[in-house]
């Protein structure tokens, strides 16, 4: 019966962080977007560190999830890179578009989430 309760367990644990990683996403793109250019290249290596993390996660589970959590995550992936570009940062764009190929139809819904933001910041 124990083994039965740690099974289940483990698999509504595992469940809620794979639903929870277009949440991740937006809230790691809020972060940069609000505090990015303020960033130290340290402080830049480690968001972008666990950024790619996330995204890395984001395409291994990309079958498991909605097509609003995939919105919601390709718009915080693009809203991400256009604020990393926009701040110097060109080489994590280049670390998450070599993830996002391996879902091509992610890649065009981020760049059309990037290409919005920069379009909202006036660039």
């Amino acid at each position: 019966m124990k083994r039965i309760l740690l099974l289940a367990l483990a698999a509504v644990l595992v469940s809620a962080c794979a639903f929870s990683i277009p949440d991740k996403l937006a809230q790691a793109a809020d972060k940069v977007a609000a505090k990015g250019a303020d960033f130290t290249p340290e402080q830049w290596q480690t968001a972008n560190a666990q950024f790619e993390k996330l995204v890395k996660q984001y395409v291994d589970g990309y079958d498991k999830f909605s097509t609003d959590e995939k919105k919601k995550a390709n718009a915080a992936i693009g809203k991400y890179t256009a604020t990393a570009i926009k701040c110097g940062v060109a080489d994590v764009a280049k670390e998450v578009n070599a993830l996002l190929k391996k879902i091509p139809d992610s890649v065009d819904a981020a760049v059309e989430g990037a290409r919005g933001f920069l379009e909202e910041l006036g660039l």
